[in-house]
């Protein structure tokens, strides 16, 4: 009897955390924007080109020092592949699975051999002769109470990892742009 009353209580306390957890957002959507000091179609074509992403993703080697990148075979657009592999960072890809000139790249990260998998999306927009870059995360984190916990801080840390990340993107591909020679 006295077995079926500790059971009792860790599966009430599991059902208590459930029901809480339901209070809890499960969908979330984290934007953030910048302008590009560059055309449209040159800030376009610095991030359609699968093998830039080193200079600017959060997983490179400034991160993780043993990093390797290898590449598919289309290193540009749709299909196009960055795979990489480091001690830290462990085993991962960035795949492009829709681009569409000037207006949107949609990529799909896989880390930790596919047990993390995320799907966001580059949107621009002219402005002149300059790029409004935004970058979207938005999903449904389903039921599971831990993530409808976390999600308050991955939306929080994601944020800052956008915002980071579109500064670094603005100034490498300014500065890929500018040095170029005509």
């Amino acid at each position: 009897m006295k077995l079926f009353k500790v059971f009792a209580g860790i599966m009430g306390f599991f059902a208590l955390v459930f029901l809480v957890s339901l209070f809890f957002p499960r969908q979330y959507k984290i934007e953030r924007t910048t302008v590009v000091n560059i055309p449209v179609h040159e800030t376009f074509a610095y991030l359609n080109q699968i093998q830039n992403w080193s200079d600017w993703s959060p997983w490179n080697k400034s991160l993780d020092s043993t990093m390797v990148f290898f590449y598919s075979k289309n290193r540009s657009g749709l299909g196009a592949a960055q795979y990489f592999r480091g001690d830290l960072i462990g085993v991962g890809r960035f795949r492009i699975v829709e681009s569409i000139p000037n207006e949107k790249i949609k990529f799909h990260l896989s880390l930790d051999q596919g047990f993390m998998n995320i799907e966001q999306t580059f949107y621009f927009k002219s402005l002149g002769g300059k790029t409004q870059l935004s970058w979207v995360d938005e999903g449904d984190v389903g039921y599971n109470p831990i993530f409808r916990f976390m999600l308050s801080t991955k939306v929080k840390n994601s944020e800052l990892a956008f915002e980071e990340g579109l500064m670094v993107i603005k100034r490498a591909a300014e500065n890929k742009f500018l040095l170029r020679p005509y």
